[in-house]
This record gives structure tokens, sequence and C-alpha cells, in this order.
């Protein structure tokens, strides 16, 4: 598959798998919306990836928060070709014991 001009949505974009599929997408020459709720390290891959990225500051729970933020994609990349989900929105908890 060429993405090359294509703009994918990555949730979860500034931090971990979700930076790493972020740097990947970039690298093949695909345009790349980060949504995620960590503003300084959306900026940071932001700036570091350079004008292929944008960043919104998004809560994937909240459906006006994504759409807002798919709206923004729409309106800077013209169109959005997939999506890749990489947000962890469970709580972090000891699952096992002795």
């Amino acid at each position: 598959m060429d993405i090359k001009n294509r703009t994918v949505i990555v949730t979860g974009g500034a931090s971990g798998l979700g930076l790493a599929t972020t740097e990947s997408l970039v690298a093949a020459g695909a345009n790349v919306a980060i949504l995620d709720v960590n503003e300084s390290a959306s900026d940071a891959a932001r700036e570091k990836l350079g004008n292929q990225v944008i960043a919104f500051v998004t809560d994937v729970t909240n459906e006006r928060s994504v759409k807002a933020a798919i709206e923004g994609t729409v309106e800077h990349f013209g169109a959005i070709h997939g999506c890749i989900n990489c947000a962890g929105i469970g709580a972090a908890e000891k699952t096992l014991g002795r």
C-alpha cells in the first residue's frame, strides 16, 4: 500500500507505540494527525517530525473532542485516509497475585 501523501490519524500518537507508528508513517511520506491527551508530548512530536504532522489535544473517550480533531484534520490536510488507534484508556492496576 502506498501511503505517500495520504493522511492518517494516530490516536495516542505522541508517545510509545503511537509515536513509533507516527514516525514510521511520516518516514513513508504520509501526513499524520496526532490525537493525544498529552499536549507537551504532541507538540514535541510535531516539532521533531515537521510539517507532515499536526496535533490535537484529544480525549478519545469524548465524542466532541474526537469530532473537533477530525474536522481540524480534514480542514488542514483535505481528507483522512486511515486511522490507527494506539490510545490507551484503561486504568493501570495489578491484575494477578500469587
